[in-house]
């Protein structure tokens, strides 16, 4: 079969292998309000702005202030309409961040088993949206909700390269509903529709929610009045009628209270830190029934009144436990579940599985009683919730286990929350916090392939604590090798060498010669000297980064086997190939062991043993097979846009090339260009060039074709 025929047949093989759905999917993460009440005539517009001409998609937006039901009304109808069409598939998105956006559309990809091309899974959200248009059997709804900030949505950059604007679907048979506090937003995103405006719960609506949860004991005019009060705004009523149930208080002692309560609206601050809201979004009422419900917790249980504080830090959606206990305090588990059950019980988080969430304007208000009226406990709390992320986000590491992926990416959208916020007063405690929070996430997001901004981060690392920890500390000398070792290796940039030459003598004068953080430095200051092209000094430098790691750790450890995996680098290089291609298969064979298959790290030694082979034309087909299988391996575990996954589909490309297989190689330049360019042309400027590369590649190969 022709090779190129062959490429074409396996993209046909792809499509007809996607999961179909004659059972729909039902992926909305809450439960259903049993105190939803009224909203009848928003039901009938949102159905009414679904109902549109053949071709269509449709759409809808439902606009209000925060805290006046938008999400709840979104869930109603989500639970209305799986009762009224049992064919219809129901998704739920969370787009208050850009993170939180590529999480949800990634869950929602995992329980669909979507998947890219060859099964790439860092890609998944981007290709959800092509599953929905193209091969989704039925109809679909999709809740957008908390799309609040022009610049997240329609400007934010994913990871995969996209806005989260661009990976919304558009098919006639899926709708989309949108919650926003923002009029203009809810214009723009259901054009030609009209937004839906959530308005105040009328008299008869707020007398039935707060009869259906204190039932007929007490008047209507008393219950209208509390209403009133509370502007008829559904967070507050929630709130309120959560104190009275706790306290055991009738609504007029509550009203009574909460007319003593003074909070003028004048006085709520625009918080630059909480995703930029507005004074006129946060209503009166919501800051009163606040505070009256945090001061009754303050005085019966301090710890969750301090748990309450230490959230407004968190980004506000999947908060885990991890995140909310001290290690050091005795009977820390007891506490937290009283706290927390303290803290629901008064409406101001919910729960799900360890996994907790509070409202925006929970945040907004906690935040304005901290500056209000403890102005030096915001950096405090601040300070907490930093030190919190930091002791439990994965410290960088050669070797992550299989936890370190799950745990970066829920942590990843605090970490990126806190490292926001500006400290009033930043303290030397603060900053070298700060400063390790960048470490780690620069190296996270470096495993992820985004190289540039990682750089920046251990720049701005290495920076902060050469200032407050000076040159030789530890600390520092951790940021400054991850600095080094990304200049020198990813960037090729001959300014890593003086950086790590520096390392190396601080790490033996500190350290010792035989500490393993000095061998690493070691190791990487052996690669970087090839930049110099000096073989043979990288080359003894490299053989005794390996003796020594294989003394101090051992063969089978994965610090012993990078130096062994750039040793086998440092002697291609010198056309010592046959020790080369022994050395690179049995680094490989032992990363397999250790590491197992699929870990990025057994992926690199596997596409260097593929490149090897490859350098010898005995080899050609042992080469080419294992090209693929990394490049199908990559693929799955990195996703297309890596910059890995790149290098190997580049080299492939071109070794198919060079040993006359042309129509092959350019079908498969077509393929990954038509599957990976419009990722590679978005995400950075590293992988725009490769675009531009494999770009030129597919002129030149149809070239080639052309003068056959």
């Amino acid at each position: 079969m022709d090779t190129g025929a062959a490429a074409n047949l396996e993209a046909e093989q792809w499509q007809q292998q996607q999961p179909s759905s004659p059972d729909p999917f039902w992926l909305v993460p809450f439960d259903r309000n049993i105190s939803f009440v009224g909203r009848n005539e928003t039901f009938t517009e949102i159905d009414q702005a679904f109902e549109v001409k053949d071709g269509s998609q449709p759409k809808a937006a439902l606009c209000g202030l925060g805290g006046i039901g938008k999400s709840q009304v979104a869930l109603e109808y989500c639970f209305r309409r799986r009762s009224k069409d049992t064919k219809c598939s129901i998704f739920w998105v969370n787009a208050a961040t850009v993170a939180r956006f590529e999480e949800s559309l990634n869950r929602i990809a995992s329980e669909c088993n979507i998947s890219a091309p060859d099964g790439a899974k860092s890609d998944a959200a981007l290709f959800l949206k092509d599953w929905l248009e193209l091969e989704h059997i039925g109809p679909w709804l999709m809740v957008i909700d908390n799309v609040d900030d022009e610049d997240t949505f329609f400007r934010g950059n994913m990871s995969i390269g996209k806005t989260p604007s661009e990976c919304i679907p558009n098919y006639q048979t899926g709708s989309l509903l949108f919650t926003t506090r923002n009029r203009k937003i809810a214009s723009d995103v259901a054009s030609p529709t009209k937004p839906i405006l959530i308005h105040e719960l009328g008299k008869t609506e707020g007398l039935e929610l707060v009869k259906k949860q204190l039932g007929d004991t007490d008047p209507d005019n008393t219950i209208l009045g509390l209403l009133e009060e509370l502007d008829y705004t559904p967070l507050a009523i929630t709130q309120a009628v959560a104190f009275i149930v706790k306290e055991e208080m009738s609504v007029q002692q509550y009203l009574e209270q909460y007319r003593k309560n003074g909070i003028a609206k004048s006085t709520l601050p625009n918080h630059k830190f909480s995703d930029q809201s507005r004074p006129e979004d946060t209503p009166e009422s919501v800051a009163k029934t606040w505070k009256l419900s945090f001061e009754a917790i303050r005085n019966s249980n301090r710890k969750a009144a301090d748990l309450l504080c230490l959230i407004n830090f968190f980004q506000h959606h999947g908060i885990p436990a991890i995140l909310l206990q001290d290690a050091d305090e005795p009977g820390e588990s007891s506490h937290l579940q009283e706290a927390t059950e303290l803290l629901k019980a008064f409406s101001i988080i919910d729960e799900n599985d360890s996994v907790f969430s509070t409202h925006r304007l929970v945040q907004l208000a906690t935040r304005w009683w901290l500056e209000e009226e403890n102005p030096q406990d915001v950096d405090k709390w601040a300070f907490q919730a930093l030190k919190s992320i930091t002791s439990q986000f994965p410290a960088p590491s050669s070797q992550p286990k299989s936890d370190y992926f799950k745990l970066g990416e829920i942590l990843l959208p605090h970490a990126e929350w806190i490292l926001q916020y500006q400290f009033n007063t930043a303290t030397k405690d603060s900053e070298v916090t700060r400063a390790k929070l960048l470490a780690s996430t620069g190296r996270f997001i470096h495993w992820n392939g985004n190289y540039d901004e990682a750089r920046s981060r251990f720049k701005e690392s290495f920076e902060i604590n050469y200032q407050h920890l000076g040159e030789k500390h530890v600390d520092t000398l951790v940021s400054m090798g991850l600095l080094g070792w990304t200049l020198a290796t990813f960037d090729q940039d001959l300014l890593g060498l003086p950086v790590l030459k520096q390392v190396v003598e601080y790490r033996r004068e500190i350290l010792g010669e035989d500490d393993p953080m000095t061998i690493d430095s070691l190791s990487d200051l052996a690669t970087a000297i090839l930049l110099t092209g000096d073989y043979a000094e990288s080359e003894k430098m490299q053989r005794e980064a390996l003796a020594r790691s294989e003394q101090v750790l051992g063969l089978k450890h994965n610090d012993t086997l990078n130096c062994m995996a750039h040793l086998a680098s440092v002697l291609d290089e010198q056309g010592k190939t046959e020790e080369a291609e022994k050395m690179a298969l049995k680094t490989y064979e032992l990363k397999r062991e250790l590491l197992g298959h699929l870990h990025p790290d057994t992926l690199v030694a596997e596409h260097n043993v593929a490149y090897m082979l490859s350098q010898d034309d005995e080899k050609v087909d042992e080469a080419l097979s294992l090209y693929r299988r990394s490049l199908r391996n990559k693929s799955e575990v990195l996703g297309l846009a890596h910059n890995e996954t790149l290098i190997t589909a580049y080299n492939l490309i071109s070794y198919l090339a060079s040993n006359d297989r042309v129509s092959e190689a350019r079908a498969l330049c077509e393929k990954y260009i038509a599957e990976a360019g419009d990722v590679l042309q978005r995400k950075n400027t590293r992988t725009q060039e490769w675009l531009t590369k494999f770009e030129a590649v597919r002129d030149n190969l149809a070239e080639s074709a052309g003068n056959e």
